[in-house]
């Protein structure tokens, strides 16, 4: 959901939010998000493997950060220079602000999206449950 608000509010940093019909912007809102959400997945794994634990966000979340913002921020400035200045894919309006032509909203969203996402799970589940806590399922007097 966070990326989701954020690909939409960046919008009018975008030409397509004067040049292009509602319908085509609001296929590039879920292209955008759906492909923020692989780049989540694969900056969470780089996290992961880097701190060797899926779970880092509760035993190292600085250091698992630190690689998410890292792998993030190094992706979208790739994507960005590629889709802009060599393909072509998309195109800045001059209201967007700009680092040697990459766009600072998308930069800023790999930075602002996972630590918000982050604060917010450690918010609403402070402490990981260890497996052996985990209730029964059942499964427990099965035959293997």
């Amino acid at each position: 959901m966070l990326h989701l608000a954020w690909e939409i509010a960046q919008l009018p940093l975008y030409t397509l939010w004067r040049e292009e019909t509602p319908a085509y912007i609001a296929w590039a809102v879920i292209h955008c998000t759906a492909g923020d959400g692989l780049i989540a997945l694969g900056t969470y794994a780089a996290a992961s493997a880097a701190v060797r634990s899926i779970a880092w966000p509760w035993e190292s979340p600085g250091s698992g950060l630190a690689v998410l913002w890292a792998s993030g921020l190094g992706w979208t400035a790739f994507s960005e220079w590629r889709h802009v200045q060599n393909l072509g894919s998309w195109a800045y309006a001059e209201s967007m602000p700009t680092l040697a032509g990459i766009g600072l909203a998308p930069l800023a969203q790999w930075v602002i999206v996972p630590g918000l996402a982050l604060w917010c799970l450690r918010e609403w589940h402070p402490v990981r449950a260890p497996a052996d806590s985990m209730p029964p399922t059942g499964d427990e007097n099965r035959r293997h």
